[in-house]
């Protein structure tokens, strides 16, 4: 099983890397990270709610401990997200996914005094951490622009928040085993039931960002009423759901993959293995730039793309040690 755990973070981490894209391509045209974090929650919220009711088993979602704990998750979770987003506006894709590599350190210190599942981190299990953050030091050493002030405070603050919400993932999932659900039923279940919840929020501001939209337009307030279905505003709100799906599309996808692979090799193994990200956001990026001119990422040198190969090797090692131990 441990098997389909890393295939499940390797798949995630080419979706995750595809959805960074996409989202990048949606800020470019729509400039504005909270849009771009409720649109995309409204339309998983269409994935997520038949998911839900169709396989959530009986009196889980009258549990008082795992509602709280999705409520939690819900709070880090919208924090992540908004740091994403905002982050993007002056880093690119590639750099953000090679930070988040730094997550395997905040988790294993974490693990280390709040051990999940069992859990622990030897000595050995350090030194193919290291090994992995070695490949992230020289990803984010192989050209391209650099975050300011700004860009890295919203990167720390992903960082550090998106760690404790990787933890309160693999918390729901065996909340949900409790009732007899599999690993995999449990990890979609988790997945469904906090974006779910989220996604009342996000239909919320849709409606919020219809009226205001609505009394911005030349027609004024008082003939709100008659300009309820407005075309300007409709073709305004449909472009933002319309840009944001495909980024909603490839989260939502590598959700499940990850929620699997944490479920399956705890946060910290599974995040060693996500940390394979860093280089295929290079690669997805470069051809999203050739192939569509989407120009997210800023062409590099060849000896740039050595040390980025070099990576990669270095990143494999660290998955393979951490898997052996």
């Amino acid at each position: 099983m441990q098997m389909l755990g890393i295939l499940a973070g390797l798949v995630s981490a080419v979706l995750q890397s595809c959805s960074y894209i996409a989202s990048a391509v949606f800020l470019r045209r729509h400039g504005s990270p909270r849009d771009m974090l409720f649109y995309s929650q409204a339309v998983q919220f269409l994935f997520a709610v038949p998911i839900l009711l169709a396989f959530a088993p009986e009196g889980a979602l009258a549990d008082a401990h795992l509602l709280m704990a999705n409520a939690f998750w819900l709070i880090i979770f919208t924090i992540t997200q908004f740091s994403m987003f905002a982050a993007q506006r002056t880093v690119e894709p590639s750099k953000i996914a090679t930070w988040l590599g730094l997550k395997i350190v905040v988790l294993a210190v974490l693990t280390t005094f709040w051990p999940i599942n069992g859990e622990s981190v030897s000595a050995l299990k350090w030194l193919a951490i290291a090994i992995t953050i070695s490949a992230v030091w020289l990803l984010n050493q192989s050209g391209g622009m650099k975050p300011g002030w700004r860009g890295a405070f919203y990167l720390a603050l992903l960082i550090g928040v998106s760690s404790l919400c990787d933890r309160q993932q693999v918390l729901i999932i065996g909340e949900f085993r409790k009732y007899g659900a599999g690993l995999f039923a449990s990890s979609v279940l988790t997945l469904a039931l906090g974006y779910a919840t989220f996604g009342v929020f996000a239909i919320g501001y849709l409606i919020a960002d219809w009226r205001r939209l609505l009394s911005a337009s030349p027609h004024g307030r008082g003939e709100r009423m008659l300009s309820a279905f407005n075309p300007s505003v409709a073709r305004e709100v449909c472009g933002k759901l319309r840009d944001s799906f495909p980024f909603a599309a490839f989260w939502f996808s590598a959700m499940m993959c990850i929620y699997f692979c944490y479920g399956e090799l705890g946060p910290v193994f599974g995040n060693v293995v996500q940390s394979t990200r860093s280089v295929i956001a290079v690669v997805i990026g470069i051809l999203a730039a050739r192939l569509f001119s989407l120009g997210v990422e800023t062409p590099v040198s060849r000896s740039m793309w050595m040390r980025r190969l070099i990576a990669a090797a270095l990143m494999s090692a660290g998955i393979i040690l951490y898997s052996c131990l």
